[in-house]
């Protein structure tokens, strides 16, 4: 029996892992000094969607997308699984960005925390950072609660 990848890919055979994916992120500029962000992510060939608003500054913009990307990972679950999102940080580090999520889920159970982060090379590519720091805390669990 042969093994798929290195990361600990299934055996052959196995269905594929299911995992929201990034698909778009948008962002508009309001004259009220505010910000609306949209996020899509693809679950299962389903196009999902989640919009958040916020001031027009850099600490704005970041939660505003992992705040539309939570969302759009709510609507994947369904109401089998909630999650609330505690904090997201962006910071400078290794001549580049890394955005960290700190995320609760709360399904049957006891409430886990996730913890989720991606890097960017530059500034301008926050807002894309947070919203896939999400995804990597929410696609830790969301399987266990939701199948395509």
């Amino acid at each position: 029996m042969s093994r798929k990848g290195s990361r600990g890919g299934s055996l052959q055979g196995d269905t594929p892992r299911q995992r929201l994916r990034f698909d778009e992120l948008t962002h508009q500029t309001g004259t009220d000094g505010r910000c609306r962000i949209a996020v899509q992510l693809e679950w299962c060939g389903r196009s999902l969607r989640g919009e958040a608003e916020a001031l027009e500054t850099h600490h704005g913009r970041v939660r505003a997308a992992a705040q539309a990307a939570l969302g759009a990972a709510l609507a994947a679950a369904t109401g089998r699984i909630d999650f609330e999102l505690v904090g997201v940080k962006a910071f400078r580090a290794f001549d580049g960005w890394v955005v960290v999520v700190r995320v609760i889920a709360d399904g049957q159970g006891p409430a886990v925390r996730l913890l989720g982060a991606s890097s960017s090379e530059d500034e301008d590519g926050l807002e894309r950072a947070s919203a896939r720091a999400v995804l990597d805390a929410t696609n830790r669990i969301l399987p266990r609660y939701v199948r395509g």
